[in-house]
């Protein structure tokens, strides 16, 4: 299961069987710029912040920033699943 959605401050994505440890390691990447997928520079510098944390069934994405889940959600299903 997949899910982005729109928050006040940016974007929450929920991410159903996935490891919170390996979901952080890629967004590292990305935060690095050592990005392992096509993400775009422009939209990196849009994000203030990237927290990942522990689900019961998966891994969560808050992101804060001036992006809109639409935009996000193609980029992160081709880098995440």
């Amino acid at each position: 299961m997949f899910k982005v959605n729109d928050t006040q401050t940016g974007v929450k994505a929920f991410l159903g069987g996935f490891n919170a440890e390996d979901v952080n390691a890629k967004v590292q990447e990305c935060k690095d710029g050592n990005c392992s997928c096509n993400c775009d520079p422009q939209m990196m510098e849009k994000i203030e912040n990237i927290e990942v944390s522990s689900e019961e069934n998966g891994a969560s994405i808050t992101i804060t920033g001036d992006v809109k889940a639409e935009e996000l959600e193609p980029m992160m299903k081709e880098c995440l699943l």
